[in-house]
């Protein structure tokens, strides 16, 4: 789960040629210290000491410092039909809102580098990655490199060549407003869909990624999140990506239903309507603006993607356009309920971003 556009959710490395402080701070913070290009005969023996210890380490341990994938009697990991790897399976019954798992990163790594090139940036960050993989418990190596690689699907590439750069690369995104990728075992087992089941988003206050449920799902259901594009897309749009930054054929539910039901249509519709959204407030024409809101909503509704990613933009539009445009305190609150509900049943009703919402709306009283 990565991608390469800066407002993408699944994220993980850019470069940046900009050499500032913070560039150090955030790789102090994200990785450890990256070893000499030739370590003296000193350092050599020094880790591998380290790295025999810490095979040692009790596999509970690992699992209770995050470094392996999470068990729970509510899902498992199994094998997809159709050779699709590996997936999550639903072993309870989810609603909508309830909280699927929460997880700590295994890796860490900073998406921005201080280079003078892309190319540069490249090395550094494939480095950065090396040297996290490197320093990590035995048991998280083994786990992260069952991990599928995108690079292993493309032509001649052999299974024995996959790097733990391919691996980050495909599973790992940005960590919300952080400096830093992340990469979580067991949240990297959930498959694509277009339309999902769930969600995952970074908690800061809590230092794990958190899984929920967008809708009722059965036992025995596969949970799927989605990987991407961050915009709306008709089939072959979201086909195309895909394939491009992860190698497969999306054939999710909403993928195969193309436009039979007037899913391409609509999906068309919305992104043309969250232009228009921007434009008309800019404009002045509130009235225009708040149509286009409702329009927008009721799309994403219909077209079964009504889930946060989406919604929150348009709904938090809404609220802007009512309480600046409009001067409709009424219509402001409304948006601002429905967005609150949204944000609590995808980040949880503790999130930093659900309790804010919520302050916003006792100012209203």
């Amino acid at each position: 789960m990565n991608g390469t556009a800066v407002d993408d959710p699944f994220a993980c490395f850019e470069g940046d040629s900009d050499d500032d402080e913070n560039d150090k701070d955030d790789e102090s913070k994200c990785n450890p210290p990256e070893a000499s290009v030739a370590p003296s005969i000193a350092t050599d023996q020094g880790r591998r000491l380290v790295d025999e210890a810490n095979a040692r380490l009790d596999a509970a341990v690992a699992v209770k410092d995050g470094l392996l994938p999470v068990t729970s009697a509510s899902f498992e990991v199994f094998d997809t039909p159709n050779d699709a790897g590996k997936g999550l399976r639903a072993l309870k019954v989810f609603e909508c809102g309830d909280e699927i798992l929460r997880e700590y990163a295994a890796m860490r790594v900073p998406n921005h580098q201080a280079a003078e090139s892309l190319e540069e940036a490249e090395q550094l960050h494939e480095r950065a990655v090396q040297s996290t993989f490197n320093n990590l418990h035995q048991c998280t190596r083994i786990a992260i490199m069952q991990l599928s690689s995108c690079d292993e699907m493309k032509d001649g590439y052999e299974r024995d060549m996959v790097s733990p750069l391919g691996v980050y690369q495909t599973n790992s995104f940005i960590l919300g407003d952080e400096k830093c990728g992340g990469l979580f075992l067991t949240t990297a087992r959930m498959n694509h869909s277009c339309r999902p089941s769930a969600t995952h988003i970074w908690r800061p206050d809590l230092q794990k990624t958190v899984v929920f449920a967008t809708r009722r799902i059965e036992i025995g259901e596969e949970i799927c999140t989605t990987y991407g594009p961050s915009e709306c897309l008709d089939t072959q749009g979201r086909r195309d990506y895909l394939r491009e930054r992860f190698s497969f054929e999306c054939g999710c539910e909403m993928c195969e239903e193309g436009n039979r039901f007037g899913g391409d249509d609509r999906m068309i519709e919305i992104s043309s309507l969250q232009e228009d959204i921007s434009m008309l407030a800019q404009t002045g024409d509130p009235q225009a603006a708040i149509a286009a809101v409702e329009r927008c909503l009721s799309l994403l509704k219909e077209q079964g993607i009504s889930i946060g990613p989406y919604m929150k933009p348009i709904l938090y539009y809404g609220y802007q356009i009512a309480i600046d445009g409009l001067k409709d305190i009424d219509l402001a609150e409304s948006y601002l309920s429905k967005e609150l509900v949204l944000i609590q049943q995808c980040e949880g009703p503790t999130s930093p971003k659900a309790l804010q919402i919520q302050a916003m709306l006792d100012d209203f009283k």
